[in-house]
């Protein structure tokens, strides 16, 4: 399926950031995941399917990411502060899951399935059919009661620790999100840095209103995909300085042409740094004549 176009809004939502950052959570543990998973004729979809391949993955999985539970197949949905969790979305959900199970040929033991929120679906979980209840977990966790039991995460309910980043970046509580970013920024492991650096393209304008700096935490990696991926308007909300201190003086000058390089600097200048070699390389053959004989002067 081809990429949407750069000023397509779809491809700048929470719903296309959150896919992005599971794939990068899993892909590189080297289990299994799939985003977009159709299920049926018809275009129906399933957000995030993880396949943890043994038990050791299954323990990767949730040392990684939240989720109240982790079995053989994991189907992820994510609903984010645009798209609510409702009875009808749940419902369909449920139902998305069923199909899931028959065309893979599956039981309810053999698969988790998990709906993410940023807040708290109150109206879900107050107001489901009366012979399905929702308990609670603790922590922002619900589990229904259902024989395929549904797990609710409330992302502004959970606590505020490593694991939970990649979850707390779409927190809609200001209060959770602001906790989480700067927990996040107190960290020294650089592989949090695009996680930190998506936050800020989700909430830029919380974090300008809050006057917290960026400082060192893009890295090459995440300002890399942004530009591929999203578009440079996000470059927007940093200094050229937090950009260009993180590439070095070659990745920089790979960025210009010799004839741009050379712009403004003196005969001398432009040699410095130059062996004899690489001096004389570029002289035309009568360049070379007039200089060999100014050698035998």
């Amino acid at each position: 399926m081809a990429k949407p176009p750069k000023n397509d809004t779809r491809h700048h939502s929470p719903d296309s950031i959150f896919k992005w950052i599971m794939n990068r959570q899993f892909t590189r543990l080297g289990i299994p995941i799939q985003t977009q998973v159709e299920v049926g004729y018809l275009p129906l979809t399933i957000d995030v399917v993880i396949e943890p391949r043994n038990e050791a993955e299954q323990q990767n999985v949730k040392s990684e990411i939240a989720l109240p539970d982790v079995g053989a197949h994991n189907l992820i949905e994510f609903k984010s502060e645009n798209d609510r969790l409702t009875i009808s979305g749940l419902q369909r959900i449920v139902a998305r899951a069923n199909l899931y199970m028959s065309q893979n040929d599956l039981l309810a033991p053999d698969i988790t399935v998990t709906i993410i929120c940023a807040g708290t679906p109150q109206k879900v979980l107050s107001h489901y059919p009366s012979h399905i209840k929702f308990e609670s977990l603790g922590g922002g966790y619900y589990r229904s009661t259902d024989k395929l039991p549904i797990y609710i995460v409330a992302i502004n309910v959970l606590e505020v620790t490593p694991k939970n980043y990649p979850l707390l970046m779409f927190a809609t509580s200001k209060r959770k999100f602001v906790a989480f970013l700067r927990d996040a920024m107190g960290q020294d492991d650089s592989d949090d840095n695009p996680i930190i650096t998506f936050a800020y393209f989700l909430k830029s304008d919380l974090i300008k209103e809050i006057n917290m700096p960026l400082k060192n935490r893009l890295s090459k990696e995440a300002l890399a995909f942004i530009i591929e991926d999203i578009g440079d308007e996000i470059l927007s909300c940093f200094s050229a300085d937090e950009i260009l201190s993180h590439l070095s003086a070659d990745e920089i000058l790979s960025c210009f042409s010799p004839d741009e390089r050379l712009t403004g600097l003196s005969a001398d200048e432009r040699l410095t740094g130059l062996s004899v070699e690489e001096r004389v390389a570029g002289l035309s053959p009568e360049e070379r004549r007039q200089l060999q004989r100014l050698l035998e002067q």
